[in-house]
């Protein structure tokens, strides 16, 4: 290239802030479409032990795909039914809700009134009132109940990507090139699949756990907040807390607080036990993320996605972060090596000559 035509480091600079600013901006407009797919993808990878552990059993790629998905379509279409009831009657029972939780905050005012403290003023704040609370619940509900109609798109496009993911993992046990498109995919998303792998199956036999806890205290919805904790399970540190907080305040709205502070001891002891004795058996690294980093992708991809971008915001970055790392190593210059053929022996070589 020319030098008078080579752009300068601060130009080269602000075209790569354009680009990536166009880039969150399509990913911003086409996030309803993004989301589907992200999911998609969440699920099959999170499903994808199951169908390597068919395949190492000798099973042949096709057959154990369809036994993977028939496990998955008759397991999902039976939670999407449950979820569904659930839902609609979540939904049909706010009212209720709404007027149990004013009676609690008068009953904690005058609790508070007669010791001294006066909470009044506080809790009459418009954030924390009862109608606002409800509301926000219904608006929440009312995109779980409109998420649940694409929910057979997204099992459509989880038995697509389970094809795919099969594919790769045959090429690569038949020798397949590492340096090959299907090498890289395998190599770049590889960290990103066992974490999202082991976060899913042990997120889901803590959500299981949950779900029976619940059916055994009578909290109702029980199915609706095991599905809850399934996906926030994704969100590090803070997601075990959003998770817990809809049926412990079902608890203590319909049964009273020892039954509330039951379901947050079940909570806490099935959370330790899966996050301190489970998952570090298969998980034997950490994630090499700090946890500042977790948080900035929380809020950057949860603006970007919505809501979904939050439970997708730690297996996202990572892949973002391999991709950059394989990306510098890939461009990083050729160290010299005596008596090698880098670009400086060859250059070395080259001036000899003449």
């Amino acid at each position: 290239m020319n030098p008078s035509t080579q752009f300068s480091p601060l130009l080269r600079f602000l075209i790569a802030g354009a680009c990536l600013v166009i880039i969150i901006s399509g990913l911003k407009a086409a996030a309803s479409l993004l989301n589907l797919v992200f999911l998609a993808l969440l699920l099959a990878q999170s499903i994808s032990p199951l169908l390597n552990w068919l395949m190492n059993k000798g099973l042949p790629p096709r057959r154990a795909v369809l036994v993977t998905l028939l496990g998955v379509v008759l397991g999902g279409v039976g939670v999407l039914s449950l979820l569904a009831t659930s839902t609609a009657q979540l939904i049909e029972k706010l009212p209720i809700y709404q007027s149990k939780l004013a009676k609690l905050q008068e009953a904690v005012i005058t609790f508070m009134s007669a010791r001294g403290l006066d909470l009044s003023n506080l809790l009459s704040l418009e954030s924390l009132n009862s109608e606002r609370v409800v509301a926000f619940a219904g608006t929440l509900l009312g995109g779980l109940a409109q998420a649940l109609g694409n929910a057979f798109l997204v099992i459509f496009i989880v038995a697509l990507l389970l094809f795919e993911l099969a594919g790769i993992q045959y090429k690569l046990a038949r020798g397949e090139d590492e340096n090959s498109m299907v090498g890289k995919f395998d190599h770049l998303s590889g960290d990103t699949r066992k974490y999202v792998a082991i976060m899913g199956w042990t997120g889901l036999l803590q959500a299981i756990a949950n779900v029976m806890v619940l059916l055994i205290l009578r909290v109702d919805f029980a199915i609706t907040w095991g599905v809850l904790f399934f996906f926030l399970n994704f969100i590090p540190a803070i997601g075990f807390f959003f998770a817990l907080i809809p049926p412990a305040l079902v608890a203590l709205l319909d049964h009273g607080w020892p039954r509330a502070l039951m379901v947050v001891i079940a909570y806490w002891g099935i959370n330790f036990v899966g996050d301190n004795i489970i998952r570090p058996r298969f998980m034997q690294k950490g994630l090499d993320i700090s946890i500042l980093l977790v948080i900035l992708s929380l809020i950057f991809w949860g603006w970007v996605l919505g809501g979904v971008g939050a439970i997708l915001a730690v297996p996202l970055t990572l892949t973002i972060k391999r991709f950059v790392q394989q990306y510098l190593r890939e461009t990083r210059p050729l160290a010299v090596i005596p008596g090698g053929v880098g670009p400086a022996s060859a250059q070395g070589e080259a001036s000899k000559g003449e």
